[in-house]
């Protein structure tokens, strides 16, 4: 099975659960997903952690508190397609860390940055900085 079928699988899957329990109202967009996204991978770059399933889950963690879960996770997904045929590396991988990352964002404990970082640290460690 391609790569891209696995995303596109893996994403049906994901969106088609009951495991976010979402329920998101229209306020929940791309444009408030893609902007926070850039913001806050930035935010995660100067901090020069080395992990990158890190950065995905702690990433989608925060967008999905500000931005909601639906928005987040097609986010997620189109950046994996188009590394499918840009320059990027699409990982199947780094859609699980980013479908983590937002099943962490539900959690009653987990509501900025800090905790989003500390949750996904659990199952990614950051064992080097670059």
């Amino acid at each position: 099975m391609n790569l891209l079928l696995k995303i596109l699988l893996l994403s049906t899957l994901a969106l088609g659960s009951s495991a976010f329990n979402d329920k998101e109202d229209a306020s929940d967009n791309l444009f408030c997903a893609y902007e926070t996204a850039t913001y806050y991978k930035g935010v995660v770059k100067t901090k020069r952690f080395a992990r990158d399933k890190y950065k995905h889950c702690t990433i989608s963690c925060i967008v999905g508190i500000e931005c909601g879960l639906t928005s987040t996770a097609i986010l997620g997904m189109a950046k994996e397609i188009y590394d499918v045929f840009g320059p990027g590396n699409a990982e199947i991988e780094d859609l699980l860390a980013n479908f983590l990352g937002l099943r962490i964002s539900r959690r009653a404990s987990v509501q900025n940055l800090d905790s989003c970082s500390n949750a996904c640290q659990y199952y990614y460690p950051i064992s080097k900085r670059i």
